[in-house]
């Protein structure tokens, strides 16, 4: 009897084994009903499909490298399953263009921009920001990666091939590229150096003060600020109304996110909730000046501004660049133009021989004529004031009168050594009037 139970359990087992494997296969084929390539092609189909879903576009704001660069906004429109209208504010050509689009399998669906558009702007590492990105242009990437859909809100979410950077697809407005355009404006009222070179951040927290210089690198749309006892720095991206920061600001606990642009007041303002405010704003003077100025007048001291390679630094101001041009048109009926401004400093017991040099290139013959105005110098409230005491050749002071008269104005100069460089490991020194602070020299150290 008891080996009857036995052989009954045992064939109860049996069946019900081979009932499972049976339920388990029939899983499979349902599972397993379409081929690898088909499921592939269905889910490129798919981000077609959902690129294509939206009427108005898409808009992305795309943050390269967080640590090192802003962001840039980007209007895409996908027509059908190759091609796509594009722009974006990354330079002053809003033109929507056409390109070429793919859906292919990387790692996971990818989406791959195939032929040049705005996109491509920051993967050319032909294209640096400045000199300290050269041979890797602005760090971007021209394929992302799909992760799906935001159930909440609708985006499509990306990561960048190369970095993994998240980037999200958010369904464009009407006007977005009107927007993208608007948002250039709103870069020139923080960019603006013929307002004043100087800008700081003031935060306010529970009825706490803190003021911080603030320096922005205008190319890498990265900013820097910073007191005497703390700094950030963050990377910003630009719209029709301020600008987004990112990664977010966190100052005592409170998180900055987005400054919105005051046009009465001229600020840039994040209301951070129970009275707590940041403000960005021009000043007259630099809020932390430095004494960078005694540190000019050592011994056999020369600051060159060399033309080639400092005329496009972003921390030469545009009042700079325009007397400069001023001193050109002057010079070119000549067939001369300025290509070096140079201060140099002699300190020998009792003696002193202090001059700017003015250094006009023919673009003829390559000759060189070195114009010297001698100066004499006091520090005087943070500020180095240089006083004439004479021309090496009188008669040809006229031409560079735009700029000396600048330079040797009795209001003196602020003096800042940089933190960063231009092109060379030379270290920088920037000139700035105190008596109109939208003019900034920028020179080398020659030490």
């Amino acid at each position: 009897m008891k080996n009857n139970k036995y052989i009954i359990n045992t064939v109860v087992v049996v069946l019900l084994s081979m009932f499972l494997i049976n339920c388990a296969d029939d899983d499979n084929a349902e599972v397993f009903d379409e081929s690898p390539a088909e499921r592939t092609n269905a889910q490129k189909q798919e981000l077609r499909t959902a690129l294509q879903s939206s009427d108005t576009g898409w808009k992305a704001v795309y943050f390269t490298s967080p640590g090192e660069l802003g962001g840039f906004t980007f209007f895409f429109n996908f027509l059908d399953d190759e091609t796509v209208e594009m722009t974006s504010d990354f330079d002053d050509d809003f033109t929507v263009t056409k390109s070429k689009y793919d859906v292919v399998l990387g790692s996971t669906i990818k989406l791959s921009f195939t032929t040049k558009n705005d996109i491509h702007k920051l993967s050319d590492s032909a294209n640096p920001p400045d000199s300290g990105l050269i041979g890797r242009g602005y760090l971007g990437d021209f394929e992302f990666l799909y992760y799906g859909i935001d159930e909440a809100t609708g985006d499509l979410i990306f990561r960048t091939n190369r970095t993994q950077e998240e980037v999200r697809f958010t369904k464009a407005t009407t006007n977005e590229v009107q927007n993208i355009i608007d948002s250039k404006a709103i870069a020139l009222e923080l960019t603006d150096s013929e307002k004043s070179v100087y800008q700081n951040v003031i935060v306010t927290i529970d009825g706490v003060t803190e003021v911080f210089d603030f320096s922005l690198n205008v190319n890498r749309r990265f900013i820097d600020i910073s007191n005497d006892s703390d700094s950030y720095s963050f990377g910003i991206a630009y719209n029709e109304a301020g600008f987004t920061v990112s990664p977010a600001l966190e100052i005592k606990g409170q998180e900055i996110s987005e400054f919105t642009y005051n046009v009465e007041a001229d600020k840039f303002i994040a209301d951070l909730g129970s009275g707590n405010t940041a403000e960005i704003a021009f000043l007259d003077a630099p809020s932390n000046p430095t004494d960078d100025n005694l540190v000019v007048v050592q011994p056999d001291n020369a600051y060159g501004y060399i033309d080639d390679f400092l005329f496009e630094a972003t921390s030469s101001s545009a009042r700079f660049k325009a007397l400069r041009n001023s001193v050109n048109e002057g010079l070119s009926p000549f067939d001369f133009s300025l290509s070096r401004v140079q201060f140099f400093f002699t300190i020998e017991g009792d003696e002193t021989f202090n001059y700017i040099e003015y250094r006009f290139l023919n673009a003829v013959d390559g000759s060189i004529i070195q114009l010297y105005h001698f100066v004499t110098f006091e520090n005087v409230d943070g500020k180095l004031i240089l006083i004439d005491d004479g021309w090496s050749d009188a008669s040809l002071a006229p031409f560079v009168e735009a700029i000396d008269s600048v330079l040797t104005n009795s209001e003196g100069l602020y003096i800042k050594q940089e933190n960063f460089t231009v092109r060379f490991p030379n270290t920088v020194f920037t000139f700035t009037s105190a008596a109109d602070p939208s003019f900034r020299m920028t020179t080398y150290a020659f030490q």
